[in-house]
């Protein structure tokens, strides 16, 4: 693999990495220490935005403000940035589905989204978040729902459920692993007639007694009607850093497309991998995300995942979450992961090399 060479002041070139709590090829590539390895080898440092303990470069995995952050997870927040005003791109796009539940109380009478009509339906609403992307996936996993029984969100009314906003470092963790017992307790004890959960840690609340689903939204055919906030999945970076160091951003890319191969062969050992941050186990991973999610994360750019990000980028305007509305297609750029793509054709198997190097 080519030589990463340092900044032109003969200084390491220093990267981030973030990711969000769930089901990405980061995710499986810095549990395997892969990416840590490939820039191990002299001319990068890499960081993780986690172990930082400036709370303004943490929140960077929101906003998009530290340059050279690499970031792949749910798309609400480089959405809302990229609106803002972050000058970020998308070098890489993954689609992998997730659970997505429409949930009422067992015994309720409420048996069908038709059902809902004038109803409360419950949003999780974290006063101190800088991108409420809890609240954005939870109002659009309900308007799909709606739309679909002919309803709209004029036909029913939305409540607010206050997620306590605990001093915790890690606000992403905070906000995936508290959020489902706030908003099923809501609707437990009737404050709301209907809550929306979503990923693993939602899919074994459908399966309490206590709780009867409604819809799953991640069996509809139609894949631009399960998009939300896991689905699709961007990888973004600053524009500037890629304008310096395009040759990092295509290693970085290489990683995880060498990472989605070695997925694809290992079924098994992704499902464990990806437990640690489902809170569940194996069983939970492939009933949220399906028994091919070994097959879904290969980077791409395809007509489709970018379409996907359109109807993200085009709900979250029209639900007053973006300061300006912004062309998706002008926000893709291709050449780094047809860069990536050689590597790995040069040498398939580097990742199992970079992780030699690192034992």
């Amino acid at each position: 693999m080519t030589q990463q060479s340092a900044s032109p002041q003969g200084n390491p070139v220093e990267l981030w990495y973030t990711r969000c709590g769930a089901a990405t090829a980061s995710a499986l590539a810095i549990r395997k220490s892969w990416l840590q390895a490939e820039f191990a080898r002299g001319g990068t440092v890499l960081h993780s935005l986690r172990d930082s303990d400036s709370l303004e470069v943490r929140n960077s995995h929101y906003h998009h403000g530290q340059s050279g952050m690499f970031r792949e997870g749910g798309n609400i927040p480089p959405i809302w940035a990229k609106a803002g005003g972050s000058d970020t791109v998308v070098v890489g796009i993954t689609w992998l589905d997730e659970y997505q539940g429409i949930l009422v109380r067992a015994g309720s009478g409420i048996n069908s989204i038709a059902d809902l009509k004038g109803k409360r339906l419950g949003v999780p609403l974290h006063r101190n978040a800088l991108i409420d992307f809890q609240r954005g996936a939870a109002q659009h996993g309900f308007a799909t729902a709606l739309s679909l029984a002919g309803l709209t969100p004029e036909q029913v009314s939305f409540v607010h459920i206050e997620v306590p906003d605990h001093k915790v470092r890690d606000s992403a963790q905070r906000a995936n692993g508290e959020h489902p017992d706030v908003v099923s307790r809501a609707l437990e004890t009737g404050y709301v007639d209907a809550i929306f959960l979503r990923f693993a840690r939602g899919y074994r609340t459908a399966q309490d007694p206590r709780f009867h689903q409604i819809l799953n939204i991640n069996d509809l055919p139609d894949p631009l009607a399960r998009v939300n906030n896991g689905t699709p999945r961007p990888i973004t970076v600053d524009r500037a850093f890629l304008d310096r160091h395009p040759d990092i951003v295509a290693r970085y890319l290489a990683v995880l497309l060498r990472t989605a191969n070695w997925a694809a062969k290992n079924p098994h050992d992704v499902a464990t991998l990806l437990t640690a941050d489902s809170g569940g186990d194996a069983a939970d991973v492939l009933a949220s995300h399906g028994s091919d999610v070994h097959l879904s994360f290969t980077p791409k750019l395809s007509a489709e995942y970018i379409a996907g990000l359109e109807v993200q980028k085009n709900f979250l305007r029209d639900w007053g979450y973006l300061k300006a509305d912004f062309d998706v297609n002008d926000w893709i750029v291709r050449e780094p992961l047809a860069a990536a793509h050689k590597l790995v054709e040069q040498q398939p198997h580097a990742t199992e090399f970079s992780t030699q190097l690192a034992a």
